[in-house]
């Protein structure tokens, strides 16, 4: 809700229509408005309100009003927006009641420090940058003070004041929720196409920041992750876990399996090396995780090769819950379809215009996080998904890549917990740091390039991720 705040401005609108720009800024992005009016009667206020409100409504977002409490309250909007000299808070909240939103303008520390005390919703903190925008706003405050104010205090911050497209990112790592804007939007000569802009900029600078949490949270939490994993990759897994800051367990011994899990992160299930006892072990595994509440990922490499393969990973999804399953396109749609395009463990599916699809809704339909590799990687929730375009063609030279994405996975989600930020970084670590160890490697082999792969791991922060990255988030 409190991500990209538009704020009305009919002065800077050059002969823009106000209801359809608000229209069409909403329709792209903007997930918050809030009408602001000075000098004009409250019939005409309360008419562009009410006008406004069913724009708004329509569209399922909040429209709140800056300053007047009385025009909130004859439109029944969502909320209101006050000043540090307008109605007292207390009093605002007997008048529009415990279910609206009320959010409060704060340009110190001291402001911040007494807003936490009142019952409101959110603070608009600001001007960020001199703006030109208010006629009457305060000595900008830069991000350190922005950065301060939102460690100092557990409430949700606004940045306001000359914020627009260019400096949007930089508000976002320095503490902002999100931030409202005026002039960056409304004076653009597309409005619309600015508000997808700036909303897709803030979307991914959220998602990075916290991704760039959770990789630290990795090395300081050093999650252990047990793998039952095929016997070909191995060491890589170990080694891929450690490099990442994990502490990699394996182990093939079905009487330890209760007391191991017991003190795992993370579960990871790879049927890569078919055995009779390993077929056995991974329902088992399966249901011990489930039994002990620990994530669980699932890699049904080459379910569509065989028979076997099949019927190993329709048991253990119809027997346990699965958290994340990882895998190629291939895999997936066997999973899925019971129809797909393999040759043993390799994919030989490529993306489409369906693709998409197939994976949001695939993800709803197991109820579980999917992670798809390949020429592009997927990773979706059935609400979001995402898509990476990092990595190299050359990688799919090196044995077991496929296997360390799911070291890395459980070395994540057994930091962080299972979400979609915590699966995507498995997936984007290994593609951005195999892209990185690739340059420089082309007059030398796979062997040197696996170990570049571990060396780039282990260097890994969220600076890095944040300069190479390619995502696209949906």
């Amino acid at each position: 809700m409190y991500r990209l705040c538009l704020v009305t401005d009919r002065e800077i609108l050059d002969n823009k229509d106000l209801y359809k720009t608000i229209e069409g800024a909403v329709e792209n992005g903007v997930t918050m408005v809030q009408l602001r009016e000075k000098n004009i009667s409250i019939d005409s206020f309360v008419e562009i309100g009410k006008k406004l409100k069913k724009i708004t409504d329509r569209l399922s977002v909040p429209l709140i009003i800056n300053d007047n409490v009385e025009v909130a309250r004859l439109i029944d909007a969502s909320g209101v927006h006050l000043g540090q000299s307008d109605m007292s808070i207390e009093k605002a909240r007997k008048i529009l009641g415990d279910n609206k939103i009320i959010g409060l303008s704060v340009s110190n520390l001291e402001e911040a420090k007494n807003s936490v005390k009142e019952k409101i919703d959110y603070i608009g903190v600001g001007p960020i940058y001199a703006t030109g925008s208010k006629k009457d706003a305060a000595t900008p405050m830069g991000l350190a003070m922005l950065k301060k104010i939102k460690d100092d205090y557990n409430i949700p911050v606004i940045a306001i004041g000359g914020i627009n497209s260019l400096n949007v990112e930089e508000v976002i790592d320095n503490g902002a929720d999100g931030v409202a804007i005026i002039s960056g939007i409304l004076a653009a000569e597309n409005p619309s196409k600015k508000s997808k802009e700036i909303f897709d900029k803030i979307n991914k600078r959220i998602f990075l920041n916290k991704i760039t949490k959770n990789l630290e949270n990795i090395k300081s939490k050093t999650p252990l992750v047990y793998h039952l994993t095929n016997t070909v990759t191995i060491n890589d897994c170990a080694n891929i876990t450690l490099a990442m800051g994990g502490s990699p367990l394996m182990s093939f011994c079905l009487e330890e399996m209760e007391e191991i899990i017991s003190f795992a992160s993370s579960v990871i299930i790879n049927i890569g090396t078919m055995e009779k006892e390993m077929v056995s072990m991974a329902v088992e595994v399966a249901k011990i995780a489930n039994r002990q509440l620990k994530p669980l990922i699932l890699d049904p490499v080459g379910v569509g090769a065989t028979n076997a393969r099949k019927e190993l990973i329709e048991e253990i999804l119809e027997k346990s819950y699965v958290d994340v399953i990882k895998g190629n396109l291939s895999e997936i749609k066997t999973i899925l379809y019971e129809v797909s395009n393999s040759r043993g463990v390799d994919a030989l599916d490529k993306a489409d215009i369906n693709t998409k699809d197939i994976i949001l809704n695939g993800a709803k339909k197991l109820g579980c996080i999917l992670a798809v590799t390949g020429e592009i990687d997927y990773i979706s929730d059935g609400n979001k998904l995402i898509e990476i375009y990092n990595g190299n063609k050359v990688m799919e030279k090196v044995s077991g890549a496929g296997c360390m994405i799911n070291s890395l996975i459980g070395s994540s989600i057994g930091a962080n917990g299972i979400t979609l930020e915590s699966v995507s970084l498995g997936v984007l670590a290994m593609s951005v740091c195999g892209e990185i160890a690739c340059r420089g490697n082309e007059n030398k082999g796979s062997g040197t390039l696996k170990s570049r792969i571990f060396d780039e791991i282990v260097s890994l922060n969220g600076d890095i991720l944040k300069k190479e990255e390619k995502i696209k988030i949906y």
